[in-house]
């Protein structure tokens, strides 16, 4: 019999401060302005960050527009690479002789391996993170999916700034950029020639057995929002028993999961630990958020799609045989014991991805001659994923019949949807 806790709301939330650092001595973040490509809305003025609730779950293209020349970028790379640190190196050369307005900031690691080699770098410490959000424009990423996660964990607290991803890991469904396009990728940035699109993130706080009891993350001292971009895992860690979770929806218990834990992800995160464990592949333009068992004992458990303004609240039952391991974006961050529990909501900072137009984005993904797709993410869920791939092996070399039949019917069916595409625009 599972028990009812009451939901009360959080109370004394704080912001994660440490000491300051070299990040300090930087201009503040040039204003610019963000609207909805169709139109509908825009946020009123000039503004520093992208924070409203509702852009973050409004889909399509977002215009962007500096209103003050940018001034601080932030690099990101992957660690003991050494391709990316050539192109890392390479990087920092073109921005410092093309663009010497542009103050590059990296983090204390990086620092460490390229401070030899390049002069007039502001490094940061990680403890510092929280000033990341007052001074940064946009950042730039090298290496794989991990580094765009990294940035959202910089900006766990705060708005995070126009991202430019360029894949230089194992797969890159988050990075679709090739690094061999960065000068021209720059000089459309720089000059407002891109488009966002906002990725959904979530937020999480821990709370202990009694109302108004919050716990902090593992090595803080203050309780506070944790904001993360795929997914929060309760479950068991290395305990050998499954955990029993009550799930809460909005206050209202939905059910009992006795498993090797529960997932909630946002849509990004529906291609991440969430597809492992069998849950659905969401759009990163939709509005939802998603909870997935892992492992559960019942058959008849599966995952469920919520409004992304809905609220989750998870709590290891006192029944349950094992404590639950928090985690976040693959990194654990705290322990629950019994009665204890994780609240998750919709963040109101989103991820904005660099975006440019569909013939540049084409030559800049892989070469000049890479199709014009329509959608980005359908098309990567096709070449990355390989969704719903044939067993049949296809060899270009021995096509059948069928194949050649197939083949043609694929071009023509293209062909059409690129006619109605154009009658719809004229209609408009």
């Amino acid at each position: 019999m599972f028990r009812r806790w009451r939901i009360s709301a959080p109370c004394h939330l704080h912001t994660y401060v440490r000491n300051s650092s070299q990040l300090a001595a930087l201009p503040a973040k040039a204003p610019f302005q963000l609207q909805p490509r169709n139109g509908a809305s825009s946020l009123s003025g000039a503004v520093t960050s992208i924070t409203a609730p509702r852009l973050a779950a409004h889909g399509g293209a977002h215009t962007f527009q500096w209103d003050a020349p940018p001034r601080n970028v932030l690099l990101v790379k992957k660690l003991n690479d050494a391709n990316v640190t050539s192109s890392f190196d390479s990087v920092i050369r073109h921005l410092q002789g093309s663009y010497p307005q542009l103050n590059i900031v990296v983090d204390e690691h990086v620092w460490d391996q390229i401070k030899d080699r390049h002069e007039k770098i502001v490094p940061f410490r990680i403890g510092d993170r929280h000033m990341l959000g007052d001074k940064i424009d946009f950042v730039i990423t090298l290496g794989g999916d991990g580094s765009i996660l990294y940035v959202s964990s910089l900006f766990d607290q705060n708005a995070v700034p126009p991202v430019l991803s360029f894949s230089m890991g194992t797969l890159g469904f988050l990075l679709p950029y090739n690094i061999e396009s960065f000068p021209a990728a720059l000089k459309d940035v720089l000059e407002s020639k891109f488009t966002l699109m906002l990725r959904m993130r979530m937020s999480v706080s821990l709370w202990g057995e009694t109302p108004g009891e919050c716990l902090s993350f593992a090595g803080e001292q203050y309780c506070r929002e944790l904001h993360f971009m795929n997914e929060l895992v309760l479950h068991r860690g290395n305990e050998p028993h499954m955990t029993t979770i009550d799930a809460y929806v909005n206050g209202e218990h939905l059910t009992q999961a006795i498993a090797d834990g529960l997932i909630v992800s946002t849509p990004t995160g529906s291609t991440a630990y969430a597809l492992s464990a069998g849950g659905p592949i969401i759009h990163p333009s939709a509005a939802t958020m998603m909870l997935t068992p892992i492992c559960p004992r019942s058959l008849s458990f599966r995952a469920v799609v919520f409004p992304s303004d809905s609220s989750i609240q998870m709590f290891v039952a006192p029944r349950s045989r094992s404590s639950a391991e928090v985690s976040v974006d693959g990194r654990a961050v705290h322990r629950l014991a019994p009665y204890q529990s994780a609240h998750v909501g919709m963040s109101s900072f989103p991820i904005p991805c660099i975006q440019f137009p569909p013939a540049e984005s084409a030559m800049r993904r892989c070469g000049s001659a890479s199709p014009v797709v329509a959608d980005e993410w359908v098309h990567d869920i096709n070449t990355l994923l390989k969704f719903n791939a044939s067993f049949r092996p296809r060899i270009a070399a021995r096509l059948t019949a069928h194949d050649a039949e197939e083949e043609s019917y694929t071009s023509q069916a293209r062909a059409i949807l690129k006619h109605a595409h154009k009658r719809r625009g004229r209609r408009t």
